[in-house]
């Protein structure tokens, strides 16, 4: 199927075009009828597979030409409100958009609301506060998009989420996309979306056949070094080190760089200039590594990533799945290596329930002919169990903060 079929207006097909967008991808060409029919959706698709499109299509090409708040786009961080953003204003530059997130003086977005906009892109908790400061007006408001629902119930908005629906009119039409479909993702849906179509596409799987995937038991102590040497030893043209803590991105990348790498960090302390700075130095190649927390996991565009290296095993065992697909994408291969200490046992095993495969913790022989002494030996099952997998080679992925 070619965009040419799905409805779409002369204006939009153009922008398309421009972009040398020629067939849409599997969410886009299923869920853009239902959209355009005026239907409450609900779709589920995997991370990567162009859902922006899917909704800010079908919303361009139903506004009317009045310069009111007709939209609203929720989105769980700013990174990934930005880029919703940016993509909107690629396929029609007529349509006016306003940004609202946290973490910058809310004066200057008050002031563009004044000035009026035909679609709001926000997180929710910012979304809120202009609802309270009564400095929004959603009375005309006909169409409500939850994107990454999955991430905004991780992050603990849907309470926020659920205070604006029902702000919002109740003849408005609804359109959830989430990567995962967890039972209180559907529990929304029914409390707030009028008989919606299911859509059930691909969900979020981690994509084994470009990823190789090493796990190796350390003793605390022992991560810097062992870093350093994956980092000299191994083709590491591009490389994300992921850490838990914001403080310990900074402190690891300046170690690292005293060290000789080229090394940069983000995380939620940085401001939002500052990140946009580090990811086009790191994507621009003036960096090599990028320390970074979940911040970069997802919602985030960064190419050409060879290796993810799991500094700290993520505590969320989805974040494992998120981290490592920075890497073997588009087709291509990639490596992947998880630092795992005794005390990070259990949550290895949560990872292994989440990916539904077992992984084998390997001593750090494993690293090199002339292996580092490791001062523990890690047991645990490493019984492979068959997994349906999938590659994603869609290209960009969308947002956690």
């Amino acid at each position: 199927m070619k965009f040419e079929e799905l409805n779409l207006n002369s204006e939009l097909l153009k922008a398309l075009k421009i972009l040398k967008y020629d067939d849409p991808t599997e969410v886009q060409e299923k869920a853009i009828p239902l959209a355009l029919s005026g239907k409450d959706v609900i779709v589920r698709s995997k991370t990567g597979s162009g859902k922006t499109f899917a909704f800010a299509l079908p919303i361009i090409n139903m506004l009317s030409q009045q310069k009111q708040l007709q939209a609203i786009i929720l989105a769980p961080t700013r990174e990934l409100a930005q880029q919703i953003d940016s993509e909107v204003r690629k396929l029609d530059r007529a349509t006016k958009t306003i940004l609202l997130y946290g973490g910058v003086s809310i004066s200057p977005q008050i002031s563009a609301l004044d000035r009026g906009a035909h679609i709001v892109i926000a997180t929710p908790g910012r979304l809120l506060d202009h609802i309270e400061r009564k400095t929004i007006d959603l009375s005309a408001v006909r169409f409500v998009v939850l994107d990454e629902a999955d991430r905004m119930l991780d992050m603990g908005f849907i309470d926020d989420v659920e205070r604006i629906l029902a702000k919002t009119p109740k003849s408005r039409q609804t359109m959830l996309f989430s990567a995962t479909m967890p039972e209180q993702i559907c529990q929304l849906s029914q409390r707030y979306m009028n008989n919606p179509e299911q859509l059930m596409l691909q969900q979020d799987e981690i994509t084994v056949k470009q990823i190789r995937q090493q796990v190796f038991g350390v003793d605390r102590k022992q991560k810097l070094s062992v870093l350093t040497k994956i980092l000299r030893d191994r083709a590491a043209k591009k490389t994300i080190v992921f850490v838990n803590t914001k403080d310990w991105a900074k402190s690891l990348s300046d170690i690292l760089y005293r060290k000789g790498f080229r090394s940069t960090s983000i995380h939620s302390g940085l401001s939002q200039s500052r990140r946009n700075v580090v990811i086009h130095d790191f994507n621009a190649g003036k960096y090599t590594i990028l320390v970074a927390t979940d911040v970069a996991a997802r919602g985030l565009h960064i190419e050409g990533v060879t290796h993810v290296v799991n500094y700290d095993i993520p505590r969320n065992p989805k974040d494992y799945v998120h981290r490592i697909g920075r890497t073997g994408r588009a087709g291509k291969e990639g490596d992947a290596v998880t630092f795992v200490t005794q005390v990070d046992q259990h949550l290895l095993r949560a990872v292994e329930d989440e990916i539904q495969m077992r992984l084998e913790v390997q001593d750090l022989a494993g690293l090199s002919a002339a292996p580092i002494e490791s001062p523990m030996k890690m047991h645990h099952p490493v019984e492979q169990i068959k997994v349906h997998t999938h590659s994603d080679s869609s290209g960009d992925d969308w947002g956690l903060d």
